[in-house]
């Protein structure tokens, strides 16, 4: 899926079906990293479990699983915040 076709579900609670085929429920966020050799600004998306991601929101130096989620590996999104 196109980057531009995930932002608008940023930072909120969704529901995402993967290339592999499996259905995962959370939040994804985008971060700008360093400039690349070229001298663009590199974008990668993270994706964590709900509670992680409130976590991560509160209390940054507590531990949570966050996954590397290339834009390519979503087929579809589905936003459940209300």
């Amino acid at each position: 899926m196109d980057l531009s076709r995930i932002r608008p579900y940023a930072h909120k609670h969704c529901r995402f079906k993967l290339r592999n085929g499996r259905e995962v429920f959370g939040v994804i966020w985008e971060v700008e990293t360093a400039e690349t050799l070229s001298g663009s600004q590199d974008q990668h998306l993270f994706f964590a479990s709900v509670r992680d991601y409130e976590q991560l929101q509160h209390d940054p130096s507590k531990p949570v699983s966050v996954i590397d989620m290339p834009a390519e590996e979503i087929l579809h999104v589905e936003s459940l915040a209300s």
